[in-house]
């Protein structure tokens, strides 16, 4: 395992920098990589002591045979390397056809260290009291099983991963799903079965055999064109001064609590009613000292209903309130009262947007509220219907 080992390691968390490499040229995907690469390259060169924690590679692919020939390539360039990296088929913003959006941590403030585990690289990011590990996107891939069949290989590839690492899937503190045509059904014995709804099935199965924590972790369940389901995650691992809390949205109904009206599909013949989504709308993560709260996936939804259906800018507006309000500080202190450092400053955001002809909107209203806040904006499908936009973000003290 690659190590780097802090100077100077204060008592605090993780402050994680966020930086999105985009190409130099609107030439073929293959010089927007190499463009995209060479700044990444040229960053660490130029910032030594900046360390990559996690790597996402939003990629633009028409098909499968698309996707992975990217994929090949991208995945050559990383050849020896243990930086932990997704690449996920959801087109970037035009005229780029790939971005990288890159976390990085101060190695003369936290110790870093990089490994394998199973089939997943991973990094460490440790401060005296508590680590945190980030793991690359756990692919399930093309399955003759459909979707449910990716999102098992994804699930047991991140056993195996948690297993090797010795943490358990109470660790779970942020998780990313991206499930292909995450609206998309699928016609299983007699049922018409929505894609989601597969991939909530397979999740409540190893959360119910593997995790013993109420709560579930803070997640965005989004769509992707390509690659069955892939997940990727951080887990956290500390002293009995790391407090890892669920946060609720007074004006939104927990997932794990929405009605079946607003889950589509048909349940499988042995279930009378659909699988509800588990993840909190946020975990606030603090140690009496510094705190940072993970954003989960939000949307246009107040109690469990759409607000704003056609109408992206009325989405994108609710969603950004939705935001405010879980992480605000009235919030927060309602949900742990001892806390005294807020988190109050974006480390990133990114957003997820259904139509490509809306994107500059969203981007203008996104721009107006979050300021020079390192922005990410993909073309995604969102996990209903008539939702336009979704935004998550990660906030630190």
């Amino acid at each position: 395992m690659e190590r780097e080992v802090a100077k100077d390691c204060p008592a605090c968390m993780v402050k994680p920098n966020y930086h999105i490499f985009t190409p130099q040229n609107t030439e073929s995907i293959q010089l927007q990589w190499q463009s995209c690469f060479n700044s990444f390259q040229q960053y660490l060169a130029a910032n030594p002591l900046q360390k990559a924690f996690m790597l996402r590679i939003f990629v633009s692919a028409g098909n499968a045979d698309d996707f992975q020939q990217t994929a090949q390539m991208i995945k050559a360039s990383f050849s020896g390397s243990q930086i932990p990296f997704s690449i996920l088929a959801e087109a970037p913003e035009k005229p780029w056809q790939v971005i990288i959006e890159a976390g990085f941590a101060d190695a003369s403030q936290v110790e870093v260290a990089y490994g394998q585990a199973g089939t997943l690289n991973f990094c460490q990011l440790s401060v005296p009291g508590f680590s945190e590990y980030w793991l690359s996107g756990s692919e399930g891939g093309a399955s003759h099983e459909g979707i449910r069949g990716s999102a098992a290989q994804a699930f047991a590839r991140l056993k195996k991963a948690t297993d090797l690492l010795q943490l358990k899937f109470d660790h779970l503190v942020r998780q990313w799903n991206y499930v292909e045509q995450i609206f998309g059904f699928q016609q299983l014995n007699s049922k018409n079965r929505q894609h989601y709804q597969l991939f909530n099935e397979v999740r409540s199965e190893y959360y119910s055999n593997h995790r013993s924590r109420c709560d579930f972790p803070a997640a965005t369940g989004i769509g992707v064109d390509q690659n069955g389901v892939t997940i990727e995650c951080m887990l956290m691992k500390g002293n009995s001064k790391l407090k890892v809390i669920p946060i609720s949205n007074p004006k939104q109904l927990n997932s794990y609590k929405y009605g079946q009206t607003v889950l589509k599909g048909d349940p499988a013949n042995q279930r009378k009613a659909n699988q509800v989504p588990q993840f909190e709308r946020a975990k606030l993560v603090t140690n009496g000292r510094s705190s940072r709260v993970f954003v989960s996936g939000t949307a246009s939804i107040v109690g469990q209903e759409t607000i704003g259906p056609g109408d992206v800018e009325k989405q994108t507006r609710t969603t950004i309130d939705n935001m405010e309000l879980l992480t605000s500080k009235m919030n927060l202190k309602s949900h742990c009262p001892e806390l005294t450092v807020y988190p109050e400053k974006y480390a990133y955001v990114r957003v997820y947007v259904k139509e490509e002809k809306d994107i500059p909107k969203v981007k203008s209203i996104c721009r107006e509220h979050f300021g020079h806040v390192p922005i990410t904006f993909v073309k995604a499908d969102i996990c209903r219907a008539d939702l336009l936009v979704e935004i998550e973000a990660e906030k630190i003290s």
